[in-house]
């Protein structure tokens, strides 16, 4: 039987190999100053938005270091926008998840796929099967997909919940201390990163929500 290591949460490490990890980041985030600010690191493309300046970048994952020596953090930071759309999809998917049978469940779900042999033949790879999505009554006949895009659509433009700015910390992260990051922006930016970090730091490095929804437009 396989053995499997679980790795163990950011904060049950020691202070020193905390810190070790700290020191690792600060010289990633210093050789790749000149991408992306020398704030924090991204393995996104930065310069793709860069060359396509009405390409909207709502979300990301970052790095950056504390202002405790044995702290990184590890973030999620997407636009008030983005995380309006998320809300509303994951509502809508599970308002139709309830709609249908289990039968109906499993049918929408199931993956089929077909085998891809080497001239040897033995399988080497499996290659999705694409299939005509089912209609429901529930849905007045559309499929899962269109009735879900159609709802998202309803929603955004009449009953949109509303969006907070701000901090949330997630524990149990591997590597760093997760952080979940909401800005008021209409995109992305090293510039809207930098400031939100900035800002983060300012207020003690604390969960914070804003007293006030986002302005959205839709």
């Amino acid at each position: 039987m396989a053995c499997f290591r679980r790795h163990r949460p950011f904060t049950t490490l020691s202070r020193r190999k905390r810190r070790k990890k700290v020191l690792a980041l600060n010289y990633l985030i210093h050789c790749e100053r000149f991408r992306c600010g020398g704030m924090f690191y991204d393995e996104c493309d930065l310069d793709y938005y860069r060359r396509h300046p009405d390409e909207k970048w709502g979300w990301s994952d970052i790095v950056f270091t504390g202002r405790d020596p044995a702290v990184l953090w590890n973030a999620e930071i997407i636009t008030a926008r983005t995380a309006l759309h998320n809300m509303i999809s994951n509502c809508v998917f599970d308002e139709a998840y309830q709609q249908l049978s289990d039968a109906e469940r499993e049918i929408e779900f199931r993956f089929e796929t077909t085998p891809n042999y080497n001239k040897n033949g033995k399988i080497v790879s499996y290659t999705m099967v694409t299939r005509e999505m089912p209609r429901y009554a529930a849905f007045n006949g559309l499929t899962f997909n269109d009735y879900t895009q159609q709802r998202e659509e309803e929603l955004l433009h009449t009953a949109p919940p509303p969006v907070y700015c701000g901090y949330k910390i997630l524990p149990g992260y591997a590597y760093g201390i997760g952080l979940s990051m909401v800005v008021d922006a209409e995109r992305l930016s090293i510039e809207v990163i930098e400031a939100a970090i900035a800002d983060f730091r300012a207020r003690g490095e604390r969960e914070w929500r804003s007293p006030e929804p986002a302005s959205i437009i839709i």
